[in-house]
Formats: structure tokens, sequence, C-alpha cells
């Protein structure tokens, strides 16, 4: 489809992948290769891919050349080198759909060095539409497995200032994960998090994409990070230890704060009598059981509440598991007394 941009006193033509930019001079006039020309109302896209003339690059975007382009990756030598550079002029675009991003991922798995930070160069000012979508943020996500945390640090940068928006994001939060995975010493990494660590925390805790984003940030993140997300659950424990998201933080957290930290949780999940009983009952609440049993000093106390509840335990499909998984079988409730924890 060729897609026409009128614009007040220039008209030109050129070929646009989605996500496009579109002002609010600008409408958009669908011509299909037969039919009527039907005119297409403006629409404004949250975030924008800069526009390119592609020249005689934008043949990348037509099928029949995009085979071409994969024969050649995977014919390998001067023709695949050939083919990274004809991408590199389609990019970031290509990445859009897709089609393009697979070919995308397959040049970025046989490009050097020099020609992957050329192609990652093609992502500054695009940062935040690729985040966002569901195909480019792939792309993005290579690029931060195979890039220097140096080279990659243009990523965290280009989405300061929008870190709360993109942990609620399907495709964003992921980024932000890649980011704390392989860029975690990169000041734009940090100042990220703190975007979106820096109100309503607990928001973030129990939200789908939100949590995976602070799973990341105990395993990867600085100790105030961790520590945020510590004050953030100590006050709503009897809630969080039975939420499906929040309870996978609080038994990450047991296991990634510091030491105080984790021990002042620990103490706060296990103290009521019979809670660890009912936990290790629950779908969500039995992994906490299992973090509680690693603790230095914790552990211990945890296999006596086992003990005093196995019966109980044995009737429940959870609780069970947990029993076999400690090597706890029928009858041995005076072993279990005596085990230690860790």
């Amino acid at each position: 489809i060729e897609c026409w941009l009128e614009q007040p006193q220039n008209t030109q033509i050129c070929y646009l992948v989605p996500p496009f930019s579109i002002t609010a001079s600008t409408r958009v006039v669908l011509r299909p290769q037969q039919g009527t020309v039907k005119t297409m109302p403006s629409k404004y896209t949250e975030y924008s891919t800069p526009q390119r003339e592609f020249g005689g690059a934008s043949d990348a975007h037509r099928s029949g050349n995009r085979s071409q382009l994969r024969a050649a990756l995977e014919q390998g030598g001067a023709d695949a080198k050939v083919a990274i550079a004809e991408l590199q002029h389609a990019m970031p675009a290509l990445a859009f759909d897709a089609e393009g991003c697979d070919l995308v991922l397959e040049a970025l798995d046989r490009a050097n060095a020099q020609e992957m930070l050329a192609m990652a160069a093609t992502f500054r000012g695009s940062v935040p539409a690729a985040a966002c979508s569901q195909h480019a943020h792939q792309v993005l996500e290579r690029l931060l497995h195979d890039l220097s945390g140096a080279d990659a640090g243009f990523v965290a940068e280009e989405l300061l200032g929008r870190g709360r928006e993109l942990a609620f994001d399907q495709y964003g939060s992921s980024v932000i994960c890649q980011l704390l995975l392989f860029a975690q010493q990169n000041h734009g990494t940090h100042a990220l998090v703190d975007e979106v660590l820096s109100a309503d925390v607990t928001a973030v805790c129990y939200h789908k994409q939100g949590h995976q984003v602070a799973l990341a940030t105990l395993e990867h993140g600085l100790p105030q990070h961790r520590h945020r997300i510590f004050v953030s659950l100590l006050p709503v424990l009897g809630r969080a230890t039975k939420h499906r998201f929040a309870a996978e933080l609080i038994a990450t957290a047991l296991l990634q704060c510091r030491e105080e930290e984790a021990n002042a949780l620990a103490i706060a999940v296990s103290g009521t009598p019979g809670v660890v009983a009912t936990l290790a009952c629950h779908c969500f609440g039995v992994q906490i059981v299992r973090s509680l049993l690693q603790i230095r000093g914790i552990g211990s106390f945890v296999m006596q509440q086992i003990a005093r509840s196995e019966k109980k335990m044995r009737k429940d499909k959870y609780a069970s598991e947990l029993l076999q998984e400690l090597g706890v079988y029928q009858g041995s409730t005076l072993a279990v007394a005596r085990r230690g924890g860790a």
C-alpha cells in the first residue's frame, strides 16, 4: 500500500511501517493497488517514530525483497554484509512489524560488533516507540543483551520521563527488566528505576507488569531501590502474602534484601501463630514459606511450625508438595521437628 502524506503546499510519497508520526495538518490517503481511493481520518499516536525517506532501501519493506534479504543473510559472507547494510537504511521502521522484526533479529545474529553498533544507532530518537511496540521491543532487548552497558546507555536515557508509564506497559516493562539485567550499572537505568519507584510503590507491586519490574529490581537493582520495595510491602503483608504478584515479591525480597530487612520481613510474616501452615496451604503463600526456610535463624522456627501442622498440611495439595520437597513423609513428624533451617 502506498501512503500519501498531503501537507499544506507540499505533497510527497513515502513508504511507512506503523507506527508513524501524524501531525495536526496531515491527512493520510491510502491508495490500494486496485480499487478506489480511501481517505482515512487523522489519528494521533502517543509515541512516534521519525519519518524517513528510505529511497532505494524502501524495497526492504516489500515481502519479495525481504525474502531475498533473508536468503542473503542465510548465505553469509559478502551477501550477508550487503543485506545488513541495506537493512540499516530501513531501520528502525522495519522492526515495527512481525516479519520485519524477525529479519532484523536474524541480521543481528549475523552482524559483527561494528555492524551491530550501526544498527543500534538507527534507534536513537525512536526508543520510546520501540519499547511499547509488540515487535520492535524485541530488537531493543536483543541490543541490550548483545551490546555493552555503555553502548546501550542511550536506551535508558531516551526512556527517562516515562518510567512509571512503561512499568505498567506489557512491552515497556520487559525492556526495563532487560535494562536491569544487562545495563544495571548504567546511570540512566538507575534514574529510570527511580522514576518507577518514585510514588505508590505498592501499586507497582500489585500490577501484572509492574511486579515484574519490581522483581528485576530486587534481583539486580541498587540496595536503595530494594529498600523502597521492602518498605512498601511491610505495612500490607496480611493481604500481600496471598496476592498472586505481591506474594512472589515477598518471597524474593526475603532472599534479596539486606539481612536486617529480610529478618524484619520474615518475623512480620511468620510471627502470628498458625500463619506458616496457612501460607503453606495457599497457592501463592507457599512460595513465601519456601523462602522463609532458607533464612538463617528463621528456618528452624518455620520447620517447628510445619511439624505442629503436619497433619493439616498433608490434606492440602500445595502443603503436601512442600512436605515432599522437604523429604518429610507420613509418620516422620519428630524428624521434622528436629530438622533445622538454613
